[in-house]
């Protein structure tokens, strides 16, 4: 369910501009979530391997994230997978929403627009 804060659209629906811009983290979770769908711990480890380390998150962040995500409708419960070996509860693989990749979609071209002008003014590709 959206946010309360989140505008719906004429047709009723959450507007994906309410969205952007995305936290980094969230951008990147959204990313390889829209990839396939993944359970938390799993997408703790993709989320550091993929961001090289810059972006880590503890167990606690992470399910934090997650349900603000899920309140925000960009992502969702896909299924919830049980330990063949019976240990442990359920694990919850999350999925994006349509609403959320829309908002991935935005995301895509606004940051593709700063990226055109960091070029245009020869900052594209230079290290610090």
């Amino acid at each position: 369910m959206p946010s309360p804060s989140s505008r719906t659209t004429s047709a009723g629906h959450a507007d994906p501009e309410d969205h952007v811009p995305l936290k980094a983290a969230h951008h990147l979770a959204l990313l390889l979530l829209a990839m396939e769908p993944t359970y938390g711990v799993e997408l703790l480890q993709r989320i550091e391997a993929r961001s090289r380390g810059r972006i880590r998150l503890n167990a606690g962040s992470l399910y934090r994230m997650l349900a603000q995500l899920v309140e925000d409708g960009l992502v969702e419960p896909v299924e919830e997978v049980v330990n063949p070996a019976g240990a442990g509860a359920p694990r919850k693989l999350y999925g994006v929403t349509e609403l959320g990749r829309a908002v991935l979609g935005l995301e895509a071209s606004r940051q593709a627009d700063l990226l055109a002008l960091a070029r245009s003014l020869d900052l594209a590709g230079r290290k610090p």
